[in-house]
């Protein structure tokens, strides 16, 4: 028995536990094998039964379209760089534009960015953009959900890289889609609802300024809204400031609370400090700061003293501009403001660009002693010898007009100064109020 069970092994005839060996797992478990099978095609379908849905929701959300953009020249020249070209086109009087494109605003011109859901004349226009001189917008983004179920808003982004621009985002009547516009400055981001905005930029900071509505400024992590009437600057590099009236003083440093020099008030003589022999000094004088332009005893020749200020601000875009000053003349030797009337014992310039690029200035003095009867003085003020006399110009958006002059876009500088033989005058409380 034994040698035949050995024969038998030795045959090759294979034992129950290898034979099992050999069968496939899949033969040996074919129920397992189907609830696997079957498990992971349900898994499948549950999953295609979500993605596919979801890609086509998402699909649905956040598909878009391009709005229709265009600038439009109203003075000027103006360029507009599109993407991947190297040389900028010249607005004619409108372009059509498409994101990434550049527009440029040359000195003394002007043009309008405007933006509709479409092409169509009669389309709804969403917002628009008023370019001042010497700007640089970039339109980041114009678009708007390609299909109604979407719930995201109309979106713009426009990146101010210089100069001032007015935005002006449209109201949204009730069952429209509403608007989201967002301007991106080098300093901080600003996200605007419905209303009129001021948003100056240059190298050191971002001005933005509400006249209605609601703007949420964003830099260095902090978070402000400006409501209506408010005003808040942005530092490279710095949070935004707390919101101030909008109304603010182009003039820095006219109390003279600091010394006379460089960088608020630049003294200067003519024909030189030596040869005029007259003085520019800071004092006090009843309790206020004051400067005195002073030339006294010395020869009858014409003379200035002077301090200025560099403004070279944009103003065009201001409703109220009103130059106010105290002066005071103790002692003047010429009477009236001399022979052609130039030459009071204090008086200012103004010195602007107006509104179609071209070189201005407005001057007005004061003076107490009257002229002979041959010489008539124009452009100024008689007041009381000795006395303060508050000066204030009223809007000079208003008053220049009516003098025959060109409203001002950007401001130079002011020179406040005496001018004449001898005097003795005084000044304080200078101011450039705008709003």
């Amino acid at each position: 028995m034994a040698l035949s069970s050995s024969a038998r092994s030795g045959s090759g005839e294979a034992t129950p536990a290898a034979a099992q060996q050999e069968i496939p797992w899949a033969h040996r478990n074919p129920a397992r094998l189907a609830w696997i099978v079957l498990l992971t095609a349900f898994a499948i379908f549950c999953a295609l039964a979500i993605a596919v849905p979801l890609a086509i929701r998402s699909y649905l959300f956040n598909a878009t379209r391009p709005l229709a953009a265009e600038v439009r020249l109203i003075k000027g020249t103006a360029l507009v760089l599109l993407p991947n070209q190297t040389d900028p086109l010249a607005v004619v009087d409108a372009r059509g534009l498409e994101p990434a494109a550049e527009i440029a605003i040359a000195q003394g011109a002007q043009a309008t960015l405007r933006f509709a859901v479409s092409q169509d004349a009669n389309a709804a226009e969403l917002a628009t953009a008023q370019l001042y001189p010497d700007s640089q917008v970039v339109l980041v983004q114009a678009s708007r959900p390609r299909f109604g179920l979407s719930p995201h808003p109309h979106r713009i982004v426009l990146r101010v890289v210089r100069g001032r621009v007015r935005v002006i985002p449209a109201p949204t009547a009730e069952g429209q889609r509403p608007l989201a516009l967002t301007v991106e400055t080098p300093h901080a981001t600003v996200d605007l609802t419905p209303g009129s905005y001021a948003v100056e930029v240059d190298r050191e900071r971002t001005l933005v300024a509400t006249r209605f509505g609601l703007a949420t400024v964003r830099a260095a992590g902090s978070e402000i809204v400006v409501e209506e009437e408010l005003r808040t600057e942005v530092a490279a590099g710095q949070p935004p400031s707390a919101p101030v009236p909008l109304a603010e003083n182009l003039i820095a440093d006219g109390r003279f609370e600091g010394p006379l020099g460089p960088p608020n008030w630049l003294v200067s003589f003519y024909p030189d400090a030596e040869t005029s022999a007259a003085q520019v000094t800071s004092l006090e004088v009843g309790g206020r700061n004051v400067v005195r332009f002073s030339r006294i005893n010395q020869p009858p020749t014409h003379t200035e003293a002077a301090i200025t200020q560099v403004l070279n601000r944009s103003v065009q875009d201001y409703e109220y501009l009103n130059l106010q000053m105290d002066v005071l003349v103790r002692w003047q030797s010429l009477p009236g403001a001399g022979e052609q009337s130039s030459e009071f014992p204090v008086m200012f310039w103004l010195d602007y660009i107006d509104v179609y690029g071209n070189h201005q200035f407005w001057t007005h003095g004061f003076y107490y002693r009257d002229p002979p009867p041959q010489w008539v003085v124009t452009g100024g003020t008689k007041i009381a010898q000795g006395v303060w006399y508050a000066f204030e110009s009223g809007n000079l958006l208003e008053r220049l007009p009516m003098e025959g002059r060109p409203l001002p876009s950007r401001i130079n500088w002011l020179k406040i100064y005496a001018s004449g033989h001898n005097y003795d005058s005084l000044v304080t409380e200078v101011r450039l109020m705008a709003r």
